[in-house]
């Protein structure tokens, strides 16, 4: 039986809609690392995702089943805001389907540009954020829900730091992905796979491991089947499956390939950035 991401969420949807409100399950609040910000600067703001024990929300691509937090901002006039700078993902259930995501506490950064003229009063930053938090089983239970947000910022000719907040965004940067030197990358379509080489280029040897596992940041491929993967030396293939709603021209191969010991001469990181053109 095919199970499709639409049919998914409308179960989902439809069974909050016919049952009486719910707990949020993840409380949500913006955080900055300014207190005053400077004309023309460049901060950060995270979203806190504040998990309950045993639930989970999702990354950019959820896979073939959940929904990605998003955020909408509605900002000053002259303030822009970038995309979310996502952490790196685990795996996670939605009922018994495998999906990316967070099974701890997250933050989301987003970098906010001040314009070259500010007013003397203080700044409001807002933002409307959605998500989808699912528990285990034997609950089951997935919400979609969404929050307006506010954050309220002074204004300075200098920048004046929040020391709490600038701490808690540094150490959410150390979660983002880093690229790794030493690796060649390829990647080929056959038919409906898309096979991922990486090599050492020294020689070093990877070690062998069940949970190697590729995170697509584009939803072309299906969750619902295993990848395949094969350790020889220095070399690492891995077979993705190809999603049945995936578009013709894939374009690119753009992820994260997780090796739970982590990669051989990187100091233990776990996760390799590979971005790759497929046709």
């Amino acid at each position: 039986m095919k199970i499709s991401l639409g049919t998914l969420l409308l179960a989902v949807v439809a069974v909050s809609a016919a049952e009486p409100p719910k707990p949020k399950f993840v409380k949500h609040r913006l955080l900055s690392e300014v207190k005053a910000i400077a004309p023309g600067q460049t901060f950060t703001v995270a979203l806190f995702l504040d998990h309950d024990d045993t639930f989970h929300t999702y990354w950019v691509n959820p896979g073939t089943v959940g929904l990605a937090t998003s955020l909408d901002w509605k900002l000053p006039s002259g303030f822009k805001a970038g995309p979310i700078q996502w952490q790196v993902p685990e795996k996670v259930k939605m009922v018994i389907y495998d999906a990316h995501g967070y099974n701890s506490d997250a933050m989301l950064l987003v970098d906010v540009t001040a314009p070259e003229t500010l007013p003397e009063d203080d700044v409001e930053l807002k933002a409307k954020a959605v998500w989808m938090v699912c528990g285990p089983e034997p609950k089951q239970c997935c919400n979609l829900g969404f929050q307006n947000l506010s954050l309220s910022l002074k204004t300075s000719g200098a920048p004046e730091w929040d020391a709490d907040g600038r701490a808690r965004i540094a150490a959410a940067r150390r979660r983002l992905p880093r690229s790794l030197d030493g690796w060649e990358h390829t990647a080929k379509r056959v038919d409906e796979k898309v096979i991922l080489t990486v090599r050492n280029t020294k020689g070093l040897p990877v070690p062998r491991h069940e949970k190697l596992y590729f995170y697509s940041e584009l939803n072309h491929f299906t969750t619902l089947a295993n990848q395949r993967t094969k350790v020889e030396g220095s070399e690492v293939t891995v077979v993705l499956p190809v999603a049945d709603y995936a578009p013709k021209k894939l374009g690119n191969l753009v992820g994260l390939l997780f090796h739970p010991k982590g990669w051989p001469g990187s100091n233990g990181r776990k996760y390799m950035p590979v971005a790759l053109p497929l046709e």
